[in-house]
């Protein structure tokens, strides 16, 4: 009985079966890892900022030191556009077991945007494991003390020990669009919100009344109006926006 168990969780969890429940609408996945492997590094898609006077904040830990106590593990951090465009690769050889990086104009080769980052840890052992990096990113407005927000959905993966990164891993809809609403209820001086596409296909989205298309790995910056609230329709399962506030120079970040 629990080898029968066994086998059928390992049919429900691997990529091909979750592609299917997702195709049919049942039991449907919010990403497409492959839980019957193993060796995997999973990264949330990180927004930064350097427009407007905003600069970045990205605290994360070294989980194979500190969880598996490998000390020779490495940290890859990949950096995009907003249009999916590759900026820059940033290689951390051995760091500590917290670590913290200040992304700015000046680290992104002058660029004054946003865009999006991942983060993946690299070993040459093989681990019957799969780990997710969700950490905090700080925003702060001119130089002001940042607001935190750890990790939003898991957009990417990479085996420990290989170069190629599957991009655009987020489960989606074939058939049904639907809607994620907000929490709360919007009254400071500007609110926008910044989206994501989490999947490998481009998807069309509904904030509110305004209606675009987002291609995979693209990411928009909305502002929101006056709306008291938020509502994000798309075929994705988990467009979950990070949530910027802002009254003055203050400015409270969180995701939905």
């Amino acid at each position: 009985m629990t080898l029968k168990i066994s086998l059928i969780d390992k049919l429900l969890r691997n990529s091909n079966t979750k592609k299917l429940r997702n195709f049919l609408g049942i039991r449907p996945s919010l990403d497409l890892i492959d839980y019957t492997s193993d060796s995997i590094s999973a990264s949330d898609a990180f927004f930064w900022r350097t427009d407007n006077n905003y600069e970045t904040i990205f605290k994360f830990t070294n989980i194979l030191r500190y969880f598996y106590n490998i000390s020779n593990s490495s940290v890859k951090l990949v950096f995009f556009s907003n249009n999916n465009e590759f900026i820059k690769d940033h290689d951390i050889s051995s760091p500590n077991n917290l670590s913290e990086i200040l992304i700015n104009k000046s680290f992104l080769n002058n660029i004054e945007s946003y865009g999006v980052f991942y983060v993946f840890h690299e070993t040459e052992q093989k681990l019957q494991t799969i780990i997710r990096n969700s950490c905090y990113t700080g925003y702060s407005l001119k130089n002001n003390i940042p607001s935190m927000v750890h990790g939003n959905t898991v957009t990417a993966k990479k085996k420990f020990y290989h170069k190629k990164i599957d991009y655009g891993i987020g489960g989606y809809s074939f058939l049904k669009k639907r809607t994620y609403t907000v929490q709360n209820n919007f009254k400071p001086e500007q609110t926008e919100i910044m989206l994501v596409n989490p999947t490998n296909i481009e998807i069309s989205v509904k904030v509110n009344e305004k209606i675009f298309t987002l291609k995979k790995g693209c990411s928009k910056l909305i502002n929101i109006g006056k709306n008291n609230l938020i509502k994000v329709t798309s075929k994705c399962y988990l467009l979950r926006p990070i949530i910027f506030e802002r009254k003055d120079d203050f400015i409270n970040v969180y995701h939905g």
